[in-house]
């Protein structure tokens, strides 16, 4: 699988189990915001040809104001681009034996931090609000044993089954650890 040749310094026989990005709803809704405002230098055109319509007979001011325009076109452009490398590149991976936490923070700034399994104290979800009641997405904050010592998947889809998943992972990996050492103290007959 595609994802799967993703996990950064991926370890011998690890598996994964959750391949996690940021709801859609979130690259939507910041679209939205930039779509709106695509409309402002439409709608002062437009007041400047019903109210003043000699700022646009006169050459140079209607060049300058052209000019602006595609300078806010450009970055509005932009950010509609960072926005989504944003929600394309933060990706949240848990394995059989540790998790990975991938930020993209700019266009060209990029954090990788991972902590194993056995480090994880605690795993708690977080749902704050009608938007994300609504559409099931929220935070899952992990506590853990090392030097990052919060990951926290942001804005996620479906939090509390994220929550029971790696829950099931932990108990899994303790119930292995549990029966090897048993296999270990056990006496030889």
């Amino acid at each position: 699988m595609f994802i799967e040749r993703e996990i950064p310094n991926r370890q011998k026989d690890e598996k994964l189990i959750l391949f996690l990005r940021r709801h859609p709803f979130i690259l939507v809704g910041r679209w939205l915001i930039y779509i709106l405002l695509a409309f402002i230098p439409l709608a002062i055109y437009f007041f400047l040809a019903n109210f003043q319509p000699q700022l646009l007979a006169n050459n140079i001011i209607y060049i300058f104001l052209f000019l602006l325009g595609s300078i806010y076109y450009l970055y509005l452009v932009l950010f509609i681009f960072s926005a989504f490398i944003d929600y394309y590149l933060d990706v949240w991976i848990v394995t059989d034996q540790r998790i990975i936490n991938i930020e993209q923070k700019g266009l060209f700034n990029r954090e990788i931090a991972e902590q194993g399994l056995d480090r994880i104290q605690d795993v708690s979800g977080v749902q704050k609000g009608i938007f994300q009641t609504f559409f099931s997405f929220g935070d899952v904050h992990i506590q853990t044993a090392g030097e990052a010592q919060k990951f926290i998947f942001r804005q996620i889809a479906s939090p509390f089954d994220v929550v029971k998943t790696i829950n099931e992972v932990l108990e899994k990996k303790e119930k292995k650890f549990e029966n090897q050492l048993e296999e270990k103290i056990k006496p030889a007959e």
